[in-house]
């Protein structure tokens, strides 16, 4: 049956898995230096990602002040993400960047200033002055595709990568299927780029709607998983993320509320955060979340979030702009009849998700200043790599990653070969839960990972629970053999469960040699609850002769870079 599948070959320079942010800059970064470039990813370039549907700030210094430098910019990534942010790697793939971003943004036609010509600076989220630039990008998806697809890229769109091609020393492309079609596509590629984003569905939804997620639901950690197959090493996967969100409603909006001067009461009336952190209300995200949780556990909920002291242009500006992040948010808020100027808003914590414990750092695949993995051919970029995260650094370290794959695909000098036996191998295994007998779905599966993930590795972990985790996860990765997909889109839910027990396994494993507790509830250890001078550093984890394998990357903060 496998052969009425039909098959295509690509060659280019450059492959770049994963067109939402960081992917899509990564296009323009490689396209501008002239080279052959093709973007796969599962939805349209247009808007894919977790920024599909707009999005609404972007961290930035500017030089207005001394709180507001390159110098002070890195002391505060340095103090709030200390133990999981490499200085040298930020000063790389932001700094250095950043002014370029800034002009690329306002080229490409979305502009970061208000319609008066200034920008809109906000302060949250444990940050020592306003570096939030508030802006209204709706738009800035469709805006990145259309100058990628000027400048030539070729775009596979509704095309799931499920593994990189390896020939021993280097990455050498992809392989993977359209999910509407079911073709199977091979891409050979010079360089190539991974970019899928984080990891969401793998926890424990409050909502009980998986797909009422805070980020994209499409990202499933296909990136993370395609380079621990070949060898490349992961850091920070320990980490699991969590924010605040309104009750029933997944959605983002935290630092806009925050921004904007919102403040977290709970069920008396009680301004809280000053018990948890001297900055209050806007203390580091970690830290709401955590004294959400505390307050909801010693009886004091429902928690809200109070707009109703705010001034009437900042409550029209909050009102006019909740929306560039996710368009049912203001349609939320009108049904359920809440006017944030008259009363305050019901908030609970979100799902959790595989992504970095900070906005200035990430969780996933391993990079250093060029945005290289430890792997030859393979570079990452986004929320997929340890050193990326949120807008920003997707606009800025995107386009360094399109620009160095480009400059790396120009320099190969190597054939591209390719084992045929291993391709039909591939093929094979992307198919197979079509040919299943049984009815085994991968919505009962998913369902179990997320009720593992949340109550053994979830806001509070030990020793037992995270091995007890391992082994359930091991159980469900057997079971998992005998998934079936009734069509291609099925078909790509199976991949996709499939990418969660092995995240949920990476994790599980990072968390255990982690024996400290570090960033709340980010990384808690009921057994460890400690922060250590000795872990200030990566957990490094990768996959060797089938074993895994764990280092420890010791990080340096006695000076900036």
């Amino acid at each position: 049956m496998i052969g009425n599948i039909r098959e295509y070959e690509f060659e280019t320079d450059v492959l770049i898995v994963g067109g939402g942010l960081a992917g899509n800059n990564a296009a323009l970064g490689a396209l501008e230096k002239n080279v052959k470039v093709i973007v796969a990813d599962k939805g349209t370039l247009e808007r894919c990602g977790a920024t599909a549907g707009g999005v609404d700030h972007f961290m930035a210094y500017l030089n207005t002040g001394p709180w507001d430098t390159r110098e002070a910019y890195l002391s505060y990534v340095a103090k709030i993400a200390r133990g999981a942010v490499d200085l040298k790697v930020q000063d790389a793939v932001f700094c250095k960047e950043l002014e370029a971003a800034l002009e690329r943004m306002e080229k490409i036609g979305c502009t970061l200033k208000q319609s008066d010509g200034k920008y809109l600076r906000t302060q949250s989220l444990g940050q020592p002055g306003p570096y939030f630039i508030n802006f209204n990008g709706k738009n800035l998806k469709p805006a990145l595709a259309k100058e990628a697809r000027r400048l030539g890229v070729f775009a596979l769109e509704r095309c799931m990568m499920t593994d990189l091609l390896y020939d021993g020393e280097r990455v050498i492309g992809a392989v993977g299927f359209n999910i509407r079609t079911g073709d199977f596509y091979i891409v050979k590629a010079k360089a190539t780029i991974l970019a899928t984003g984080c990891t969401t569905r793998l926890f424990h939804n409050p909502t009980g709607l998986p797909f009422n997620t805070w980020q994209c639901p499409q990202n499933t950690g296909a990136a993370q998983v395609m380079a621990y197959k070949v060898g490349a090493k992961l850091a920070n996967m320990e980490y699991m993320r969590i924010t605040v969100v309104p009750k029933g409603f997944s959605a983002a909006g935290l630092n806009a509320l925050m921004g904007m001067g919102g403040r977290l009461i709970n069920a008396y009336g009680e301004e809280f955060m000053a018990k948890y952190h001297p900055m209050g209300n806007k203390a580091p995200r970690s830290m709401l979340v955590y004294a959400v949780m505390k307050e909801i556990q010693m009886g004091n909920g429902p928690i809200y979030i109070d707009c109703t002291h705010l001034s009437e242009a900042d409550l029209n500006h909050l009102k006019r702009t909740l929306g560039y992040d996710k368009d049912t948010l203001p349609d939320f808020l009108e049904q359920k009849g809440v006017d944030l100027s008259k009363e305050p808003l019901e908030v609970m914590y979100s799902e959790g998700m595989q992504a970095g414990p900070s906005e200035v750092c990430g969780s996933g695949i391993m990079i250093d200043e060029r945005t290289s993995s430890s792997i030859e051919g393979l570079f990452a970029c986004g929320d997929c790599t340890d050193q990326m995260r949120c807008v920003h650094l997707c606009t800025t370290g995107g386009y360094l990653s399109g620009k160095v794959a480009a400059e790396y695909a120009k320099n190969y000098s190597h054939p591209i070969r390719v084992d045929k036996k291993e391709i039909q191998r591939l093929k094979e295994a992307i198919y197979r839960p079509l040919w299943v007998t049984g009815n085994l779905d991968h919505k009962t599966v998913e369902n179990v990972i997320r009720r593992v993930m949340w109550e053994y590795a979830g806001p509070v972990r030990n020793e037992k629970s995270l091995n007890l985790a391992i082994d359930k996860l091991q159980s469900l990765k057997e079971e998992a053999q005998a998934l079936k997909a009734k069509d291609f889109h099925e078909l790509m839910r199976v991949h996709e469960t499939n990418q969660l027990i092995d995240i949920g396994t990476i994790m599980c494993h990072a968390s255990l040699e982690r024996k400290e507790t570090r960033f709340g509830i980010f990384h808690f250890r009921s057994d460890y609850p400690e922060t250590k001078e000795e872990f200030e550093g990566e957990i490094v984890i990768f996959q060797k002769d089938g074993k895994v394998v764990k280092e420890f990357k010791k990080l340096s903060y006695d000076k900036i870079p």
